[in-house]
């Protein structure tokens, strides 16, 4: 399991399709990861992501290309994009 730090956003996307919902990205420093934390249908919103929306965030979960699969999230007090 690895560690990111970041900011949480959200895109709207697909716009005009069966499964348009919102989805979730972390921001760091490197790039942009889709983040899935719990299995739910592409029109419905994920409550516990959208609770750290616009927050910083340090995740612990398993990278898979672009993507994070979130075990741990947690809010952070970082005035600016971690580093690391």
């Amino acid at each position: 399991m690895a560690v990111f730090k970041g900011l949480v956003f959200i895109k709207h996307g697909r716009v005009g399709m069966k499964g348009e919902g919102p989805d979730y990205y972390l921001q760091t420093k490197k790039a942009d990861f889709i983040l899935i934390l719990n299995q739910r249908q592409p029109w419905k919103p994920d409550f516990e992501l959208e609770f750290f929306c616009r927050k910083m965030v340090e995740i612990e979960g398993k990278q898979e290309d672009s993507i994070i699969r979130v075990k741990k999230i947690t809010e952070i007090l970082e005035p600016r994009i971690p580093e690391k």
